[in-house]
């Protein structure tokens, strides 16, 4: 009998639970929390709105994100597929919608903690797909250069198409570039995890000898 050859393990099946729920809490929570705010209009407020001190939906919001920083977090961990420095970036993206959660809106205006943290987020959830690139062709074409880089272009372009919405004085429109670029930076470790899900070998099933 020869040597047994290691399978190399791409991604846990903790990283694929928790990619899968991420968007779940944060998606879905926003949804729960707008048919909860009467009066309240996604295209022009923003999600943290939702989360803000005197928001009806604040506790259940800030929840929501707390409970996304946590899958951002187990995703990290249990993704070794993942480059080292996009793991870290993954895992710091949770770590910064801890903040978000922690520095809330005020009831008027907004508060440089709060601003600071939401643009972490966004930056590392943009940069962890290149941050993750492989070279090697055992790894699936979304993590080698091409898959990578074009990942961080496109999530990138959707942030940098909010972040100018947000500094024009009469946008209408805040909101709902908001939510393109986050909801879209929710659902990528899912895509990845589960692209990463497929492309790992199985082990070969035993067979005894008659």
């Amino acid at each position: 009998m020869g040597p047994v050859q290691s399978i190399p393990i791409l991604v846990r099946r903790p990283a694929l639970v928790s990619s899968a729920l991420a968007p779940v809490f944060f998606i879905g929570g926003t949804v729960v929390a707008e048919l909860l705010s009467p009066g309240f209009d996604p295209v022009l407020q923003t999600i943290s709105e939702l989360a803000a001190v005197d928001a009806p939906t604040q506790v259940f919001m800030t929840l929501m994100f707390v409970l996304t920083g946590v899958c951002h977090l187990v995703t990290a961990i249990y993704a070794p597929g993942l480059w080292l420095p996009g793991r870290i970036a993954l895992g710091l993206a949770g770590v910064a919608l801890f903040a978000v959660a922690a520095f809330p809106l005020p009831a008027e205006g907004s508060s440089p903690e709060h601003r600071y943290a939401a643009m972490a987020g966004f930056v590392l959830l943009a940069l962890w797909p290149v941050l993750s690139m492989r070279l090697g062709r055992q790894y699936p074409w979304l993590l080698r250069p091409v898959g990578a880089v074009l990942s961080t272009l496109v999530v990138g372009a959707c942030c940098v198409a909010f972040a100018y919405i947000e500094a024009q004085p009469d946008a209408t429109t805040v909101g709902l570039a908001e939510r393109v670029a986050a909801y879209l930076e929710s659902l990528w470790p899912a895509v990845v995890v589960l692209v990463l899900w497929r492309h790992q070998p199985r082990a070969p099933v035993a067979r005894t000898a008659m």
